[in-house]
C-alpha cells in the first residue's frame, strides 16, 4: 500500500514541476502574469532554464566567487583572507557526477545571472544606444527601471546566503560578525593567443558591501 501512496505523490511532484516548469518557459500570457511572483520563487534559481549554450551570445566569461569574513574567536577579532567557494565543489563535481555539488554549483551562478538578465526588447534598446543609433537620455529609465534593482537585490541575498552558508562551514568555531562576497570575472584567451603565456585577460571585479550574518544553515 505506501508503495501506491509513494507512487502517487511522486507522479504529482512530476505534474506540479513540469507544469510550473512548461509556464515558467512559455511567453507572456495571462496565467504567467497573475502567479508570476509564486512561479519565480519556486523556479529561481535552481531550476531557472537557461539556454546560452545555444545563443547567438553564448558566455564568454567565467565567474569565480570569492568570501572574506570579521569572525570572533578566543583570540579575539580576527579578517579572514579571500576564500574560493566555488574551486573545491568544481574539483569534487568532475570527480563524481552524482554529488550534490552539481546543485551548488548553480546556486551562487545562477543567481548572479539574474542582475544580468533583461527584456528582449530592452536588450535591442540598449544594443541601438551602444551603437549610437538612439539616444542614451531618452531610454535611461526604460533600460534602468525598478524590476532591474528587484533582480539585483535578488540576486545580491541569494549569494550572499550561499557565502554565509560557506562561511558556517568553514569556520565552524567561530561567530561570523560581518562578511562579504567578490566576484571576478574574467574574459577567456582568445582561440588565436592559445600558447601564449604573457597574454592579458580583462577582469572585472564586483566587490559587495560588508553584510550581517542572517543565521544561515552551514553548508555541510
Amino acid at each position: 500500500m505506501w508503495k501506491k501512496i509513494a507512487a502517487i505523490f511522486l507522479c504529482l511532484g512530476f505534474i506540479f514541476h513540469f507544469t510550473v516548469t512548461l509556464i515558467y518557459n512559455t511567453p507572456s500570457n495571462p496565467i504567467k502574469a497573475k502567479y508570476n511572483q509564486q512561479i519565480n520563487f519556486y523556479m529561481e534559481p535552481l531550476f531557472t532554464q537557461n539556454w546560452k549554450l545555444f545563443a547567438p551570445t553564448p558566455v564568454s566569461t567565467n565567474s569565480q566567487f570569492y568570501v572574506k569574513a570579521k569572525i570572533q574567536s578566543a583570540d579575539g577579532v580576527t579578517t579572514t583572507g579571500w576564500l574560493d567557494m566555488l574551486d573545491y565543489m568544481v574539483e569534487n563535481n568532475q570527480a563524481n557526477r552524482f554529488t550534490p555539488y552539481n546543485r551548488l554549483l548553480r546556486i551562487p551562478r545562477s543567481a548572479y545571472s539574474l542582475r544580468l538578465e533583461r527584456d528582449e526588447t530592452i536588450q535591442k534598446i540598449i544594443s541601438k544606444v551602444h551603437e549610437g543609433k538612439l539616444d542614451q537620455e531618452k531610454y535611461e529609465k526604460l533600460i534602468v527601471n525598478e524590476e532591474k534593482d528587484a533582480q539585483v537585490e535578488m540576486s545580491n541575498k541569494l549569494v550572499n546566503r550561499f557565502a554565509e552558508a560557506h562561511l558556517k562551514s568553514a569556520y565552524p568555531d567561530s561567530d561570523i560578525l560581518e562578511f562579504k562576497v567578490l566576484l571576478v570575472e574574467t574574459s577567456p584567451v582568445p582561440f588565436s593567443k592559445n600558447g601564449v603565456s604573457d597574454v592579458e585577460i580583462d577582469k572585472q571585479y564586483v566587490e559587495f558591501d560588508w553584510e550581517k550574518p542572517q543565521n544561515i544553515v552551514s553548508m555541510f
